[in-house]
């Protein structure tokens, strides 16, 4: 049998290879619920903190909101000549946001009817998944070749491991 290296282990039978494998069972059972509780915790504490925030988020939302009807509202005198106001506190006013453009469906089909393609976006891509039925000469023609790989796996069977423990404990 060959020989396999993992960092520090040689295995070097089928047998050291099963107790490989329940030892790998019961790692993944005891990293799962490590990450579960460290789950419950953050779901936990993101709950705590959106109540404890939610008046001060609030709060700072009605700021805002008071400052923009403020600033709407006197923005022929205090933004005459800029659209920013710097103040001991902090800056506010209004920013040019970029020009957006909105489309319906149609869109596409009146700019093809009206000569405008350039506005058209257009991708060509090969389909791979549709190649996967061509020859290998047909492949070679274009530029293209199958490609087959082997990945290693390890699956563990932990309902097995369970059902041992539980029967070493009976």
């Amino acid at each position: 049998m060959a020989r396999t290296k993992s960092n520090e282990m040689t295995i070097k039978s089928l047998d050291e290879a099963d107790f490989i494998l329940k030892e790998m069972c019961d790692l993944e059972s005891r990293i799962e619920a490590i990450d579960n509780e460290a789950n419950e915790e953050i779901a936990r504490l993101k709950e705590s903190a959106a109540k404890v925030g939610k008046p001060l988020r609030d709060r700072y939302k009605s700021c805002v909101k008071a400052m923009e009807a403020f600033a709407r509202y006197f923005r022929g005198e205090i933004f005459k000549d800029k659209k920013s106001l710097i103040r001991a506190f902090g800056t506010f006013g209004f920013r040019k946001a970029p020009d957006s453009i909105s489309v319906t469906k149609e869109t596409a089909n009146l700019l093809q009817k009206h000569g405008l393609t350039e506005f058209i976006r257009t991708k060509i891509e090969p389909d791979k998944e549709a190649m996967l039925s061509l020859d290998d000469d047909t492949l070679a023609k274009v530029g293209a070749a199958k490609k087959q790989k082997e990945d290693f796996f390890v699956e563990t069977k932990r309902e097995q491991v369970n059902q041992d423990q539980l029967k070493q404990s009976a």
